[in-house]
């Protein structure tokens, strides 16, 4: 039904100056019952991503491993996860790049696993090693470049159980997104961006059958401007320490066949508000770093058709 839109000429963050660190992003999937080892993978200063090594069963990822080029020498990273299965070599070019993931997850034992796991770059789609065995997230970039990986993996049974990345905003922002797709009527671009100090206090949903807009520290009366239907105005009041560390969704198809941001929820450090509007259709999730958050962006029609994230750097 609904896929991930790239390429397309999104509003891109105001920024002026480049970002000293990277945000981590995800994870996802869920912690199981057997213990478990973190790991975590960061690309050097001024090397790039040689390859990927993916051991994987029919259904799962058994482990990764890294290897990174500088001026011609290669650095082989540690194997994440007990080594076995089959294993897959995944090696880009000099001119290639990450710029998303898409892995999927199922359910095992006391907790879930990555069932499989592929990699878009500005070139190509490598994958998907496993099995697309269960739901299916996406993750896609733009201004900003991948500098690692990290998750947890469980020690008994071998598997990679978590995954996230860690981006690096080229400046000081990177959009991470969209979810959605493009709708063969007239759309515009929107965009909310924080200022560096700016905080956020008022997310106000206004929906009908869909997402029909959202507003930011604004808690304005809401008319019903096409006369036909009766829109609600949700508001979403933040306390003066919480902020937004992730958003949840659903993209569904009308009988008009515009596919459209049917729901949303947001993740706070405190707690989780919504699901405001219509849970059906292609669920989304992502979350990142405390104190990350500096925005969302993407394109509307009568109803938002896509839904991106601005994030800082914040480390």
């Amino acid at each position: 039904m609904a896929g991930v839109l790239q390429n397309v000429n999104i509003p891109q963050a105001e920024t002026k100056r480049k970002g000293a660190g990277f945000t981590r992003v995800g994870i996802w999937g869920f912690h199981g019952g057997d213990p478990q080892d973190n790991w975590s993978f960061e690309i050097k200063e001024g090397h790039r991503l040689h390859s990927i090594r993916v051991g994987h069963g029919d259904d799962e990822i058994l482990s990764l491993g890294f290897t990174t080029e500088y001026r011609g020498a290669l650095s082989l990273s540690n194997i994440y996860g007990p080594d076995g299965g089959e294993t897959t070599l995944v090696t880009f070019d000099s001119d290639e790049e990450l710029v998303g993931i898409q892995a999927s997850s199922r359910i095992l034992g006391r907790g879930t696993v990555i069932s499989s796991l592929s990699f878009q770059t500005n070139k190509n789609t490598h994958g998907p090693f496993g099995r697309i065995a269960g739901p299916v997230f996406s993750l896609p970039w733009n201004n900003g470049s991948l500098v690692g990986f990290y998750g947890k993996y469980s020690i008994l049974g071998g598997l990679i159980e978590d995954i996230g990345v860690h981006l690096k905003p080229y400046w000081e922002i990177v959009n991470v997104g969209t979810w959605g797709a493009l709708w063969n009527r007239p759309q515009t671009l929107w965009s909310f961006q924080l200022d560096q100090n700016e905080r956020l206090d008022v997310i106000t949903i206004i929906r009908k059958d869909g997402i029909e807009s959202l507003r930011f520290n604004t808690s304005e009366k809401v008319d019903d401007r096409s006369g036909g239907g009766v829109y609600i105005a949700d508001n979403v009041v933040l306390d003066a320490d919480e902020e937004i560390i992730g958003i949840s969704g659903t993209i569904g198809a009308y009988p008009t066949r515009q596919v459209v941001l049917s729901s949303i929820s947001f993740k706070t450090n405190k707690k989780t508000h919504g699901p405001f509007g219509d849970v059906k259709g292609d669920p989304f999730t992502v979350s990142w770093d405390d104190g990350s958050f500096a925005g969302l962006y993407g394109l509307q029609g009568s109803y938002i058709n896509t839904i991106g994230v601005y994030l800082r750097a914040s480390n």
